[in-house]
């Protein structure tokens, strides 16, 4: 029988968590225990043999999550955190001091339930084991979404790895950010980091920006000049927009990638090069490759390790109540907590704006927010902020989801008028409610799951079937 110890602040999230360990097969198969304390849970791990630790890292305590995984970890005991905040320093601090892995809340309850089986199955095959190497970093990448911790993981996992990394995703969305952690928690860490935006030169000044060139190249080059592979020597560079680079150019990048090795725009001669290549873009390179406009061995070569960031829409939860969570509220919380420090001066933002904010696309991503939030805090009326205070795109976009939508008919972008020439298209309640059970129905045959989702009992649900003339076939 294994042990495990389960470790929240939350009595109920206790509870919650010994439900979901019983449910796991065989039957009766884990012995539970749980505390709501650090010094409590400590106690536990000095007297008792654990096979597995689930634990908060938050605990509102002196003691974290994290100081338990540093207990746990020599006694053998597989550890798996749960945050209600993820970072990419937690990930990184968690791997580095050997937790099996983490979990955003709120949780899918068959993804943890997996995770526990699968931890339960690696505590088996070993008695213990070392701590890692990997090293806490600074950095500002914000987020507890699955998707965001996905890209934590992947981030955590690179940091003894010389291979090229392939960051994809849309504009805005953080992708040099995720290259600069990558080369914060490496070994390459006392090297330099240089960056260079491929898009934004021509394709001779980017091979001079890059190869360096030798006096008397091409008109100007007056003096010899020495590469961005060469000043990174022995760190990391950094290739941003690498799908703008041309075909005849990314001949010569491969080469590069292949030989470790440059030649100076001018020169005859090579010289090695101990670099390492992080690149990004936000075009499809794949696509590129099947069209022709990119060279398939040195997509391949540059994709080694592929990080896709996922777009802010894109980065949220659902829990096993309907409840989603999403990352976009927690960047608008940094980054109004920035704009105040830059500042000196504290704002609220009214509920109605947050509302506002928090169901905007976001098509700039994560640079869209930052903008957005520096433009309140500079234009606002006051220190409190409202939907007046926002840009007219975040507040329109608002009003034409409403309309197309008729969330609210009554609102001052209806006119009575408008309203009054629709009305007799608009369905009655009766058809509404019909359509809304036969769409249910379709979705879902089963009677008693439906009058769940309706809020109402199986009789009820009956009797407005009947009442709306809907067939009762299916029933269960």
């Amino acid at each position: 029988m294994a042990r495990v110890l389960v470790v929240d602040d939350s009595k109920e999230t206790c509870d919650l968590l010994e439900l979901l360990l019983q449910q796991i097969e065989p039957a009766k198969s884990i012995k539970i225990s749980k505390a709501t304390q650090p010094k409590e849970a400590i106690k536990l791990l000095e007297t008792v043999e654990f096979d597995l630790m689930l634990s908060d890292i938050n605990l509102e305590a002196d003691q974290d999550g994290i100081d338990l995984l540093r207990i746990a970890k020599p006694r053998g005991v597989e550890t798996i955190l749960l945050t209600g905040f993820g970072t990419v320093e937690k990930a990184l601090e968690a791997v580095r001091e050997g937790a099996f892995d983490f979990l955003s809340k709120p949780w899918n309850n068959e993804e943890l339930q997996s995770l526990v089986k699968r931890a339960l199955a690696m505590r088996k095959q070993k008695n213990g084991g070392g701590q890692s190497k990997y090293r806490v970093v600074q950095s500002v990448m914000i987020g507890s979404s699955p998707q965001m911790m996905e890209v934590y993981k992947t981030v955590a996992s690179l940091q003894d790895s010389k291979s090229t990394v392939l960051v994809v995703g849309e504009s805005g969305t953080g992708k040099e950010l995720v290259a600069r952690t990558i080369y914060q928690s490496s070994n390459r860490k006392g090297g330099s980091f240089v960056t260079i935006n491929c898009g934004s030169l021509t394709e001779t000044l980017l091979e001079s920006e890059l190869f360096g060139h030798v006096k008397g190249a091409f008109t100007g080059a007056i003096t010899d000049k020495k590469g961005l592979f060469e000043e990174a020597n022995g760190g990391t560079i950094f290739l941003d927009e690498i799908g703008e680079i041309s075909p005849s150019f990314q001949v010569r990048l491969l080469r590069v990638l292949q030989e470790g090795e440059v030649r100076k725009v001018g020169s005859n001669k090579s010289s090695k090069v101990d670099v390492r290549v992080i690149a990004a873009t936000n075009r499809n390179l794949f696509q590129m490759v099947k069209e022709g406009k990119f060279r398939e061995d040195l997509y391949y070569r540059l994709s080694v390790v592929e990080i896709k960031v996922p777009p802010v829409r894109d980065r949220y939860s659902i829990d096993n109540t309907n409840k989603k969570t999403s990352d976009i509220t927690l960047l608008i919380e940094y980054y109004l907590e920035e704009a105040q420090k830059a500042g000196g001066q504290q704002y609220y933002i009214r509920a109605d704006a947050m509302r506002l904010l928090e169901d905007y696309s976001w098509p700039g991503n994560v640079r869209e927010i930052s903008n957005v939030l520096e433009y309140v805090t500079q234009l606002c009326r006051g220190r409190q902020i409202t939907p007046e205070d926002l840009p007219e795109k975040i507040r329109g976009e608002q009003k034409n989801y409403d309309t197309a939508n008729l969330v609210n008919p009554f609102a001052d972008s209806n006119p009575l008028s408008e309203l009054i020439e629709g009305w007799e298209r608009l369905p009655t309640l009766e058809e509404l409610e019909r359509r809304y059970i036969q769409v249910l129905i379709k979705h879902e045959p089963r009677k008693g799951k439906v009058a769940e989702i309706l809020g109402k009992d199986r009789t009820t649900l009956y009797r407005k079937m009947k009442d709306l003339g809907l067939s009762d076939e299916n029933e269960s």
